[in-house]
């Protein structure tokens, strides 16, 4: 009997280590770009609706402008006076504690992260690209970096939104997103939201490392062939607030024009949310942080 029980625990032992993974030591989401045409106009989208202001400029080839939502997250403006392309996203970036160990376990893993080096803006990064051409940085804030020069500063107190949620992008092959998404990246799924009925596509969203909560939202197009509004509307950022109705009417005190696309619903979450899209077709979804409660 004692022997039986020896062996069970090292089966068990044995069967855990082959199916635990040491986890990325990623915090969280630090920020979503998007290509915009003008930065001034953009900004002031940004600053005089949501409350986010600009934090500092970092040039990498192309002028970026880093506007803040927390002393964490921002998002990012990226010139493109010439003209955006139909698929505004450039890249979503998230933040890691340690730069050396997230680039060595992705290694171990089958990846092929480009080499740790120093970006414009004072920290470490690494980068790769998904089957879908989605680029995802993985940055450390160094002490010296702009990011962690700007803590304690630049948090409007106009801020409808002090978080981050999630981030929308495109995938045409689910079981491929899981090799990386889930297998590599260690991501998890916490909600599923098939097609509606004779509809395109359905979702699903993969909660990142860490304790913040941030997740990717892989939405499943298959075969969908996206036209320019569509990418802007799928590639998206989502930040929370914890009265959507109260934010979309301090928007409109801020001067967004009251149109019906902009007024708040009860979406397939079941949360409150409201969704606008920035001068250049951009979405930005508005979530409440709570399920609608039913009397």
């Amino acid at each position: 009997m004692k022997k039986l029980l020896v062996l069970t625990l090292m089966v068990s032992c044995l069967s855990m280590g082959m199916t635990t993974k040491k986890a990325l030591p990623i915090l969280g989401i630090a920020h979503v770009a998007f290509q915009v045409s003008n930065l001034e106009q953009s900004r002031d989208f940004y600053t005089d609706f949501y409350g986010f202001e600009f934090a500092f400029a970092a040039n990498e080839n192309q002028e970026a402008w880093y506007l803040k939502i927390n002393d964490d997250q921002f998002v990012k403006l990226v010139s493109k006076p010439g003209g955006t392309d139909d698929n505004r996203l450039v890249e979503i970036a998230f933040q890691v504690s340690d730069i050396e160990t997230t680039v060595a376990i992705l290694r171990e893993r089958g990846l092929d992260p480009t080499p740790v080096e120093k970006k414009p803006d004072g920290t470490l990064a690494s980068g790769l690209v998904d089957l879908n051409g989605h680029h995802l940085v993985f940055v450390e804030y160094t002490s010296g970096s702009k990011q962690a020069l700007s803590r304690g500063k630049h948090l409007g107190t106009r801020r409808i939104s002090d978080r981050l949620l999630h981030v929308g992008i495109t995938i045409t092959d689910e079981e491929s997103a899981n090799k990386l998404y889930r297998d590599a990246l260690g991501f998890k799924e916490i909600r599923r939201e098939p097609a509606k009925e004779g509809g395109p596509y359905g979702w699903v969203n993969m909660q990142l490392p860490g304790d913040r909560g941030d997740y990717v939202e892989l939405i499943l197009i298959n075969d969908m062939k996206l036209n320019r509004k569509q990418m802007g509307t799928m590639h998206h950022m989502c930040i929370m607030t914890d009265d959507t109705r109260k934010a979309h009417r301090d928007m409109l005190f801020n001067g967004l024009p009251d149109l019906e696309r902009y007024k708040p619903m009860i979406g397939r979450s079941k949360r409150w949310l409201c969704n606008v899209h920035d001068l250049d077709g951009t979405r930005v979804e508005l979530m409440e942080s709570k399920e609608v409660v039913k009397k």
